[in-house]
């Protein structure tokens, strides 16, 4: 694959999900292993734990772009941290697989958090299942074969990939949630602009309360003061305006309770029943929470076993989503 320089994944994986009988962070490898080395030619960057259970047992266990970070009792998390924020473009993480078991404690340690925290602000993808990195991999692909990569390796498993993990035929039965906090709702606004015919294509797309209201096109009376003044944003309402007005304001989002009122609560039930596979949820991590533990328990509620959700937690990762999305649709 042509680009400027390889990508960087950082892969994180508790014991639970790296070890046993195949367990879950091997089958990922196995089936994006043509992807992995063959289309991106990436440059893995593993934790201690983690790095030695590929060497040993992983299809991986031979590829020589494998770095290997200290274990996560002795900084390699930490390390991992670094690597998001450096400045040096050939140590810089790109990605971060950090495939969590619910159960494990060391998911709610300060530098798990810090992980999650650098990639948000950074603009990094940043996956704690092996199903959000499973689609994510796939579109990444798909992208790769579209722009007429050298080595894409393989088309029959890549569309087998897409069956199995984008699933597309299902699109128009399913059901997507799109979050924003409140510095970020214009931008979220701005995204479901751009990208609203994609976005259509969901049977049901679910948000909080005030977003919900936002993205049907109605200015709430709480937002009716400074901020919402902003040029940008008042072009943005409008737009979506217009387009509720095309539909006789049909509500084209279903708004749930807000946040602090319980709607990340309905939403992590949503992701639970497995009604909903997808979550757009644009943080902003320059802000105390009032209401972090219900944000924790939609994002846990992704990690529960046999969970299928992409949750994406920045609006860079967001764009090549929806834009990987919609070129594999077209």
């Amino acid at each position: 694959m042509t680009s400027v320089k390889p990508v960087r994944i950082g892969l994180v994986a508790s014991p639970a999900v790296r070890s046993g009988p195949r367990p879950p962070l091997m089958a990922f490898l196995e089936t994006f292993e043509i992807f992995i080395t063959q289309v991106l030619e990436a440059r893995l960057v593993a934790v201690g734990g983690t790095y030695d259970a590929i060497r040993e047992h992983g299809p991986l266990g031979g590829y020589p772009h494998l770095e290997r970070l200290p274990n996560g009792s002795r900084g390699g998390v930490i390390s991992l941290a670094a690597r998001v924020v450096d400045p040096d473009p050939d140590r810089a993480v790109d990605w971060v697989i950090y495939l969590l078991d619910p159960t494990d404690p060391t998911s709610l340690y300060p530098e798990a958090q810090a992980v999650k925290r650098q990639c948000v602000v950074h603009g990094r993808p940043f996956f704690t299942t092996t199903a959000s990195a499973a689609e994510w991999c796939t579109l990444e692909w798909a992208r790769a074969r579209q722009v007429g990569a050298e080595t894409t390796g393989h088309p029959v498993a890549l569309m087998q990939a897409i069956a199995d993990h984008v699933r597309p035929d299902a699109l128009a039965n399913e059901t997507i949630a799109l979050i924003g906090h409140d510095a970020l709702k214009g931008k979220l606004m701005e995204f479901v602009c751009r990208h609203h015919d994609v976005l259509s294509r969901f049977e049901r797309r679910l948000a909080t309360g005030t977003t919900g209201t936002l993205l049907n096109g109605i200015l709430p009376a709480r937002l009716s003061a400074a901020p919402t003044t902003n040029p940008d944003f008042r072009t943005t309402i409008n737009r979506l305006a217009a387009l509720a007005e095309a539909t006789n304001w049909r509500p084209w989002a279903q708004a749930l309770h807000s946040g602090p009122m319980g709607g990340d609560a309905q939403i992590a039930e949503e992701v639970l029943s497995g009604r909903c596979r997808r979550v757009v949820f644009l943080e902003d991590p320059h802000v105390a929470r009032e209401h972090e533990a219900d944000i924790q328990l939609l994002e846990r509620a992704a990690l529960v076993r046999g969970v299928n959700c992409l949750c994406l937690h920045n609006l860079a990762a967001a764009e090549r989503w929806a834009s990987n999305l919609t070129a594999l649709l077209e």
